[in-house]
């Protein structure tokens, strides 16, 4: 994205050291920084980004301070953070397409990668990158977009009451998608309706008469649309559109369109279902929509099927919750052959974290499975709720340890889960089984 130096002074009221100067792109990462890009120099709790000023700055690219010395090339404000924000806020109203906003408990990633292929037919597509969704990713995804894209997709996320309304006042969507109210960050809400409020914050702050969807059955979201005078579609088993299971795929009806998507779980068929519907509202054929999202393989730590050793490893190791965890076991429930899951606690459930946690396990007792490496005081706490169930229950403090109980399964024929909440580092098993394989699909090939 190009953008004028003196566009990001006046939205920060900072001071620009030369002259002005076209930018391209955005980072605050010093080792990503080239010539043309702006280089925020954040503050970290190991790092000051400021050392690496005179870097970047050698490298031909800008850099927006807070303190150190005054050099040309450099923009300097009160606070970087803050700073970014507002440059954030100041390039989006220079985009000359559509904004899409997608936020929700769980599946806001998919649904964004989801719905940039099924408008992908009808508008040439950029959205967030990675996990890019919140007051530092938000404004950095909107400096790096493809100015030339005419639909834009960001991803919003949150954890408390008003992030939703400061991020929506940066993106000004035309357009908005709330996948689904859950129990995500339930420890810092009363209760679901506080938390659907929270997320109903993103339709306060999307254009009036303007699109929204939501999930059906949810009053709250429903009413903040018609508070905001939007265009509302819900979709679930009571809303507007509806998804029906049919063998590996389902259909939308109304519309009677078939969906089929090359990784399994009716978890992304609703993603898919959502992300069609969005699109067709946005002017997008239906059957397009739908044929442009088939491809989707699944992304890295969120659905991503790799083989290795004969294992078949489902890596949702990115995150979880309690509906993303239900979903993901109900979706291995149904593969063929003997299964096998690696289960990290979640974490900010608060008071409902046992109750939770025994919950996700009586699921997984129900799914056939061979047995289950608990990861986590969380999980193991609520490891009665496996009793009867006919899996071979092991314990881990820690990924490393949850490597050497899973090494005791033979890898052949077995399809394994692996999934916990970002900090449990899951993602430390994933590696360690990915190393010299290559993706199911194919497209992970090295």
């Amino acid at each position: 994205m190009k953008f004028l130096l003196s566009t990001i002074t006046s939205a920060t009221g900072g001071v620009l050291e030369g002259p002005d100067a076209v930018a391209d792109g955005a980072c605050i990462d010093s080792r990503l920084a080239s010539a043309g890009m702006v280089f925020f120099a954040m503050s970290g709790a190991r790092t000051d980004g400021h050392a690496f000023v005179p870097e970047v700055l050698a490298l031909g690219a800008y850099a927006v301070v807070s303190s150190g010395p005054t050099l040309p090339g450099t923009i300097r404000v009160r606070s970087v953070p803050d700073a970014l924000l507002e440059a954030g806020s100041a390039v989006r109203s220079t985009l000359k397409g559509r904004v899409v906003a997608v936020t929700g408990s769980s599946g806001k990633t998919t649904t964004r990668e989801l719905l940039s292929l099924a408008l992908s037919p009808a508008y040439r597509t950029d959205s967030s990158r990675g996990n890019l969704n919140n007051r530092i990713g938000l404004p950095l995804s909107i400096l790096n977009l493809d100015e030339d894209a005419r639909a834009f997709v960001l991803e919003l996320g949150m954890n408390h009451a008003g992030e939703l309304l400061e991020l929506g006042s940066v993106a000004r969507p035309d357009a908005s998608v709330i996948t689904n109210v859950g129990t995500a960050h339930i420890e810092f809400f009363d209760g679901h309706d506080s938390l659907a409020a929270a997320k109903a914050e993103l339709l306060d702050t999307t254009a009036g008469g303007g699109i929204c969807v939501i999930p059906s059955g949810e009053p709250v979201l429903l009413e903040a649309a018609r508070r905001n005078s939007l265009d509302c579609t819900t979709v679930g088993p009571d809303g507007d559109f509806r998804l029906v299971s049919e063998g590996s795929g389902a259909r939308i009806e109304p519309l009677g369109l078939r969906v089929v998507l090359s990784v399994p779980g009716s978890h992304l068929l609703e993603d898919a279902a959502l992300a069609i519907v969005a699109a067709m509202r946005m002017g997008v054929d239906p059957v397009e929509a739908a044929r442009a999202v088939e491809g989707f393989a699944g992304l890295p730590g969120r659905g991503r099927i790799f083989v290795s050793g004969g294992m078949t490893v489902v890596d949702e190791s990115y995150n979880a919750n309690p509906e993303s965890m239900k979903a993901c076991l109900e979706a291995l429930s149904h593969s063929p052959g003997r299964r096998g899951a690696v289960l990290g606690d979640m974490l900010e459930l608060g008071g409902r974290s046992t109750e939770l946690h025994y919950e996700v396990l009586r699921k997984a007792a129900c799914c056939g499975l061979e047995f289950v490496v608990l990861v986590g005081p969380g999980m193991r706490d609520a490891a009665t709720a496996l009793s009867g169930s006919g899996a071979r229950v092991e314990y881990a403090d820690d990924p490393e340890e949850a490597l050497e109980r899973l090494s005791a399964f033979p890898a052949e024929g077995l399809r394994l889960l692996v999934k916990g909440s970002h900090s449990i580092g899951l993602d430390r098993i994933v590696d360690v089984l990915r190393e010299g394989v290559r993706c199911s699909t194919g497209s992970c090939t090295r």
